[in-house]
């Protein structure tokens, strides 16, 4: 009988392509590269785009704000809180590139101007609220908003002390947001001006059919006790004329609504705040007046999640249409929006 030494050629064949699967397996688990580069990053999607651009735009902002000193302090803060929000800017490999790769080379500022570096921010935030994650249109829709008031506080040139254009804020600081005192539909409606202007936000208010297919069930609501609000505060203001377009504006909406078939849901008497009705005078007429528009300005702010991404923008317009310039000078960095950490 012969003895066997040794395995087949089949069987020694298979052993060894199993002991290299058993080699590359660990390899891999402890790992060893199997390439001979690093893999390229995925191809960033339309929405990320946009917000790497619109992160770079604020970055760029932050420095040359910082730079600018104290007089650009507020703009400073508010794009930083920005790009922190929106992710700040993406890097391949933030900490250590490996052998063969390089992260992208950042755009270089297109100046060091301040107000040209916000009207850039306003322009990339427009774009990504435009064509970028619709769940993310409240966030740029706020940022926006905030946006354009700061850059209606800057003058045209930033090297001035007072502010010029009918957004003239009357105060020392170029990025002081308005003065105080009582607002005028000039001086608190300045998003059309703008959108005919070319600078800032690009976009026109809706119009009151548009705003009537954007409705919601408290939208006529709101809209009326607003008007009624106003119209009960008009003869304890100094200057009643001036809120005459916008209870017009308002009465429009209601009337457009009413048109395309909504139940009249509208309170024959809106209640009044308490703190009214016990020192109804010039000052509580003021609060009245703004608290009236805040009523206006949050019910444009819920319908960005339903509307068309063309129309984001121009609920924002819309809603400069009601922001006097108190409500400028107290704004936050996230209007109408609530960000948590």
């Amino acid at each position: 009988m012969t003895n066997r030494k040794g395995l087949s050629t089949p069987a020694f064949a298979l052993s060894v392509a199993i002991g290299i699967a058993i080699f590359i397996l660990a390899m891999v688990i402890f790992g060893t590269r199997l390439d001979t580069g690093p893999n390229d990053p995925p191809p960033a999607s339309a929405d990320e785009v946009a917000r790497q651009d619109a992160a770079y735009a604020y970055r760029d902002l932050y420095e040359a704000a910082t730079a600018g000193g104290e007089n650009y302090s507020t703009v400073a803060t508010m794009a930083s809180d920005h790009l922190d929000t929106i992710g700040d800017v993406w890097v391949p490999w933030p900490d250590e590139v490996p052998e063969g790769a390089t992260n992208p080379p950042a755009p270089e500022p297109a100046s060091s101007d301040v107000r040209e570096l916000l009207a850039t921010s306003i322009s990339h935030t427009q774009l990504a609220l435009e064509e970028g994650d619709p769940a993310d249109a409240p966030l740029y829709a706020s940022i926006l908003i905030r946006q354009q008031v700061a850059y209606d506080s800057l003058p045209a040139d930033t090297t001035a002390v007072e502010s010029e254009g009918g957004n003239d804020s009357g105060d020392d600081s170029s990025d002081a947001p308005g003065d105080e005192g009582e607002s005028t539909d000039e001086t608190a409606s300045g998003a059309g001006d703008e959108a005919e202007s070319g600078s800032g936000l690009s976009a026109t208010p809706l119009t009151p059919a548009e705003i009537a297919e954007l409705s919601s069930e408290s939208s006529l609501i709101e809209f009326d006790r607003a008007r009624q609000w106003l119209e009960t505060a008009a003869p304890h203001l100094d200057s009643p004329e001036r809120i005459t377009n916008r209870i017009a504006l308002l009465n429009a909406y209601t009337s457009q609504i009413l048109d395309s078939g909504t139940v009249d849901n509208r309170e024959a008497f809106a209640t009044l705040p308490d703190w009214f009705l016990a020192d109804p005078g010039s000052e509580t007429a003021l609060r009245l007046e703004e608290e009236a528009y805040d009523l206006v300005m949050h019910e444009l702010f819920s319908y960005i999640p339903a509307s068309t991404m063309d129309q984001n923008s121009q609920i924002v317009a819309t809603i400069f249409e009601f922001m006097t310039v108190d409500q400028r000078a107290e704004i936050e960095s996230f209007p109408f929006l609530t960000v948590t950490e």
